[in-house]
Formats: structure tokens, C-alpha cells, sequence
């Protein structure tokens, strides 16, 4: 009888016990639903602020296109309350072909999933027209599963007005560059012929020789400056009509070499070159890309100190593309300039003395190298000097002599 009784209380307690550790464990998860209940409450809430706070023009609908929610932005964009659109369709408060133009895209969209952005031309509810930048974007759930469309829209009227204000502004500076190049080149052609005729006629008098000297080559310099001006300004048009061809570039490298030879000697440098023995073929337009070898090379002359040294090594690169390096042992650029003198009209600090020209050279090196899909830009070598990199892209493999390697 006591076993039976002492049996009782154990079952009674463990069943007290379990309960109580039910009801806890309720409690627990009671707690657990109603913070999470609140975090989702406090998180609508603060999509909610940031939605209707958003400058931006944004609707939200579902799989159907009815509208489930907009913005005080959307509002004024469309002049329509959100009461009069909420649980509706485009169809159902906008004309016809308006309504379209706002529903282009949906359908795909719905269906594939991801994102669209376009422009449209739209009508106001006051009459006037804008132009509109349209993202697109499908919502899903955890699970992937499609719930409707979120669409912002951007008034881009100001800024394509503004862009083609801008585009006229560079046509004009451009054709005004062109005809003011033309009109200088024909008095420097005079200059030069005249100079040159002058030297031939004054050989028995040193001094007018050097006079008549001066003048040529002041008037080459100047011929120089128009013909940079000249092409920058021509350059937009005539990336289209660049003859690519696929080339070993290791022989344009060789050929500009050799015609710098006259000025490398004059400075007593030492031209180093390590091209190696395998075909660096890309598609190129050879004039083009040896302009900019030959800019590049002439800035490293220019900046080198008399006996010093000039190194251009070339390689292929990640297998897919050709790099290709020209390094002085000159003052180097700062680093604030490394970029900047690649901007027209923008020189390095330390050719303050007027010996760098006006600042193009480079500009147009860097617009040719974007229209062969390739780029440029300059570093500072940590035993000094600057190195320039000329970065193409490689083309399929074709048949070319081997170019000779020079140190």
C-alpha cells in the first residue's frame, strides 16, 4: 500500500513536473512568436518610413498588377491619391495606350524573374511629357515563389536636356578646335618652307643660319600643337574608322624605336628592349597603336637624364591579354598627377618649364587604347622613374615572323 502510494506521488509529481515545463516552454515560445511578431511590425514600420520618405516615384503590385502600395512621391508624380488607384489595375484609371507603356515589360518580367531598366517618353496627368528611367523589379518570398512587381520610376527630362546642352558645347569646341587648326596650318606651312629656304641660302652667314633655325623649329613645335589639337578634336569621329587588323605588336614597337633613334642618341640613352621571341598579336590599328608607343617613348626621352637608360618589355599576360611597359629613369609623376595627365590639356608639375607641350599627347594615347578595347596608365617605378602600361587585348593566333629582340 505505501509502494502504491509512493508510486502515486512520483507519477503525480513527474506529470506536475511536465506540465510545468509545458507551460514554460509555451511561455517561451510565446514570447519568441511576439518577438518576432514585433520585429516584423518594427520592420514594416521602417520599410513603411523609408517608402514614403524616398524621393523617388515607387509602387508596389502583385502578380495580377493591381496596386498594393505607393508613395507620396508616386503620388505627386502621377497627381492621383493612392485611394483612387489602390487595388486597381493601370487599365482601370489610365487611357489605354498609357496604360500600356506603363505595363511594358510586366509580362516577361513576371515570368523570368530579375530586374528591367528602361527609358520611356510619358504623359503627365497635367499634359506635359517627361522622359522616365524605369526599374523593374520581381519580389518573392523565401521559398522563390513570384508576389509582384516593385517599379521606380526617375524624371530624367532635366538631365538628357542638360547631356545634350553638353554634347552640343563638345561639338562646338571640337569643330571650332578643327577649323582653327586648319586656318594655323596653312601660315605654318609658309614658315617652314620659307626657313628651310632661308637656311639653303644663308649658308655662308652662321648667324642668319641660326636665326632661320630658330624659326624652323619653333614652326615644327607649332605644327606639333595644331596637328595634337587637330586630331583630339577629330578623334570621337575617327575611332569608327580605325582599320583593326590583327598585328604582331612587337614589330610596331621596333619600327617607332628606330625612328626615335636620332633622339635617344642625341641624349646619349640607352634604348632596352625585352620583347621576346613568341608572336604578341592583337587587333590593332597600326598607325594608331604606334602614335601611342611613339608618345609614350617620347615622354620617356624627354624626361630621361643624358646616359640613362629607357627599358619597353612586352608579354602576354593572364593569356589574354598583351602588356606592354616603357620605363624612364626620369623625376617620376606625384601621385595626385598619375591620373590627371591623362586629361586634355593637363600637364605633370614637373613640366612646369614649358617643355611638355600643351597636354594633349597623352589624352589621345588614352582614347585610342579605350577604342582598341585595351587601356593605359602610368606608376611610379620604386627605384624611381615612370613607367608607362599599355594593356591590349590578344586575337586569335595567326602566323607572323619573329621580331628581333635589341638590348
Amino acid at each position: 500500500m505505501s509502494l502504491a502510494l509512493v508510486l502515486i506521488g512520483l507519477m503525480t509529481f513527474s506529470a506536475w513536473r511536465n506540465a510545468l515545463a509545458r507551460e514554460v516552454a509555451q511561455h517561451e515560445r510565446n514570447e519568441i512568436i511576439q518577438d518576432t511578431a514585433r520585429r516584423e511590425q518594427e520592420q514594416l514600420a521602417l520599410t513603411s518610413q523609408l517608402l514614403e520618405s524616398n524621393p523617388l516615384p515607387i509602387c508596389m503590385t502583385d502578380m495580377h498588377g493591381r496596386f498594393l502600395t505607393v508613395n507620396d512621391a508616386w503620388e505627386q508624380f502621377m497627381g492621383l491619391p493612392r485611394e483612387r488607384v489602390l487595388g486597381l489595375r493601370n487599365s482601370e484609371f489610365l487611357p489605354a495606350q498609357e496604360a500600356k507603356a506603363y505595363d511594358s515589360h510586366n509580362e516577361a518580367l513576371l515570368l523570368s524573374g530579375g530586374q528591367v531598366r528602361y527609358e520611356e517618353r510619358l504623359c503627365r496627368p497635367d499634359g506635359s511629357v517627361c522622359d522616365v528611367q524605369v526599374t523593374k523589379v520581381r519580389l518573392e518570398s523565401r521559398q522563390g515563389q513570384p508576389l509582384g512587381l516593385l517599379i521606380v520610376k526617375m524624371d530624367i527630362t532635366a538631365f538628357l536636356a542638360a547631356r545634350d546642352l553638353a554634347e552640343q558645347a563638345s561639338r562646338a569646341k571640337s569643330e571650332f578646335v578643327a577649323n582653327i587648326s586648319h586656318e594655323l596650318r596653312t601660315p605654318l606651312q609658309s614658315i617652314l618652307g620659307f626657313s628651310e629656304l632661308g637656311m639653303l641660302r644663308a649658308r655662308q652667314h652662321d648667324k642668319l643660319i641660326d636665326m632661320f633655325g630658330d624659326i624652323h623649329a619653333a614652326g615644327e613645335r607649332m605644327l606639333a600643337l595644331v596637328n595634337d589639337l587637330l586630331d583630339l578634336s577629330k578623334m570621337d569621329t575617327l575611332i569608327g574608322a580605325f582599320q583593326f587588323e590583327r598585328h604582331d605588336v612587337r614589330p610596331i614597337v621596333l619600327e617607332v624605336a628606330s625612328e626615335l633613334g636620332p633622339q635617344l642618341e642625341q641624349k646619349r640613352l640607352v634604348l632596352e628592349l625585352q620583347l621576346g621571341s613568341d608572336p604578341l598579336i592583337a587587333k590593332v590599328d597600326r598607325t594608331r597603336f604606334a602614335q601611342v608607343v611613339r608618345n609614350v617613348l617620347i615622354n620617356a626621352v624627354k624626361f630621361s637624364s643624358e646616359g640613362r637608360s629607357i627599358n619597353i618589355t612586352a608579354a602576354l599576360e593572364d593569356t589574354s591579354r598583351i602588356h606592354l611597359t616603357v620605363r624612364d629613369q626620369g623625376p617620376g609623376i606625384p601621385l595626385a598627377e598619375l591620373e590627371a595627365v591623362f586629361q586634355a590639356f593637363v600637364q605633370s608639375s614637373q613640366t612646369s618649364d614649358g617643355s611638355g607641350g600643351i597636354g594633349l599627347g597623352l589624352a589621345i594615347c588614352q582614347k585610342i587604347m579605350v577604342s582598341h578595347g585595351g587601356s593605359i596608365y602610368a606608376a611610379n617605378a620604386p627605384e624611381g622613374g615612370a613607367i608607362f602600361h599599355i594593356i591590349l587585348p590578344i586575337a586569335e593566333f595567326t602566323h607572323f615572323e619573329p621580331a628581333t629582340t635589341v638590348s
